[in-house]
């Protein structure tokens, strides 16, 4: 278990993602439909297609400064990180558990 800080953060890193693909959804819904337009109302869309970029990528950016606070946080708790107790990652793990997993 996380420090609660960790766990906000964790939190806030998918919503960030999800809105993040959904902005790339959008993107690509609105590419499929330019397709059909003509050249006038191609520009407009490809207007909002370029704003959209925009937001998908300040998204991003918050995205990356959210992981990097997490990766803080975890080195700041590192009693809540049990990769000893995983029999793959353990040094003293017998072959034959590693291999039935």
């Amino acid at each position: 278990m996380f420090q609660p800080d960790c766990e906000l953060i964790m939190e806030a890193i998918q919503i960030l993602a999800q809105q993040i693909q959904e902005t790339d959804y959008r993107i690509g819904v609105l590419e499929a439909e330019a397709m059909e337009l003509n050249p006038l109302q191609y520009v407009g869309s490809q207007r909002e297609v370029n704003r959209l970029v925009r937001v998908k990528h300040t998204l991003q950016d918050k995205w990356n400064n959210a992981m990097s606070e997490l990766a803080i946080c975890r080195s700041a708790h590192p009693a809540h990180h049990h990769f000893d107790r995983d029999p793959v990652l353990a040094d003293d793990s017998p072959m034959e558990k590693r291999k039935s997993l």
